[in-house]
């Protein structure tokens, strides 16, 4: 249901991702900003400060340096950017305004929902990047959201997980036949998520279930006999996270030399965890050792494609 141009001048699209620093100097505040956020570091106030502190003083230096191999700034700045140019030249009359901003780096949602407020703007429909919910991050995002919005007196709507709607499928297993295509006969498909910790999942978070059905319906388009599997990457600490983990599926997929297609299913835009995760170290290390070839799905970045399915799907589930 379309509401009309009169109340579209009044509406406005927040789009967020989780931020990231754009250059060396920004690592540490970014690195500070999550782990204060008790969604990411579950611990009691008085502690979290100082385990916080704790992590990005040991983490720091070698964050920067896997930043600089990729090219120095997060790329998800960039690509948040230009994926919210695509969908506002998309929406024509839909909203007054459309834009972004993120969870730990600025602009940050508080800031981006004050301004959206004093430009006059009436309802918010906010869009967390993730295909797939989760507590540590959609979760975080929402209880941000809606407690500024209460605070600055301002109507929000939420758009729910969009990661398994129909049309986002369809898109995904075009790239991945692509992939399968120029891999070459005999490749097999290694999925590869963001890790959660399995405490998460024991407290009640769907997160792996709805991976698990993202990876088994994109599987049922890949030739009959495909050998498919999903790993999970960027574990941190020492507790259990959500497995297998991806470095053991490289090591099974290394004793053979068939081609491997790694497909992220986390990820909207590239960003560190494919670009240095899987591009400068899990895919290498395949080639290393004798796998023929290996070829990276790319995430969706600046594809139209993306942004009109995108759309599609926020206006159906939305009703717009």
């Amino acid at each position: 249901m379309n509401r009309g141009s009169d109340s579209s001048t009044r509406r406005a699209l927040l789009l967020v991702n989780m931020g990231g620093p754009a250059s060396n100097a920004d690592v540490a505040p970014y690195m500070r900003a999550i782990f204060a956020d008790p969604y990411i570091l579950p611990v009691p106030d008085f502690l979290r400060g100082f385990i916080s502190n704790m992590i990005v003083r040991k983490r720091t230096e070698s964050v920067i340096d896997k930043y600089n191999l990729i090219g120095g700034p997060s790329p998800l700045l960039k690509w948040t950017e230009k994926q919210t140019n695509l969908i506002r030249a998309d929406l024509n009359e839909t909203y007054r305004r459309v834009t972004h901003c993120y969870r730990y780096t600025q602009p940050l949602i508080g800031e981006m929902l004050a301004e959206l407020k004093r430009d006059g703007i009436e309802e918010v429909t906010l869009l967390p990047l993730f295909p797939h919910e989760t507590r540590a991050m959609t979760g975080s995002i929402e209880v941000e959201a809606r407690r500024h919005a209460e605070e600055l007196n301002l109507p929000l709507r939420i758009v729910p997980v969009w990661g398994l709607q129909q049309p986002i499928i369809d898109l995904q297993a075009d790239y991945l036949a692509n992939g399968m295509e120029e891999a070459g006969e005999g490749t097999r498909v290694l999925f590869v998520a963001h890790g959660i910790p399995m405490r998460d999942v024991n407290r009640g978070d769907t997160y792996p279930h709805q991976v698990r059905e993202n990876a088994e319906r994109l599987a049922a388009t890949l030739p009959d006999g495909t050998d498919w599997v999903l790993a999970y990457q960027s574990r941190v600490g020492p507790v259990k996270w959500t497995g297998p983990y991806l470095e053991d599926e490289v090591n099974r997929l290394a004793e053979s030399n068939d081609p491997v297609v790694i497909m992220p299913l986390s990820f909207v835009a590239d960003c560190l965890e494919t670009m240095y995760d899987l591009d400068l170290v899990a895919g290498p290390d395949l080639l290393e050792r004798g796998v023929r070839k290996v070829v990276r799905v790319s995430a969706y970045n600046d594809d139209p494609r993306f942004a009109k399915t995108l759309m599609q799907v926020v206006g159906e589930l939305m009703d717009e």
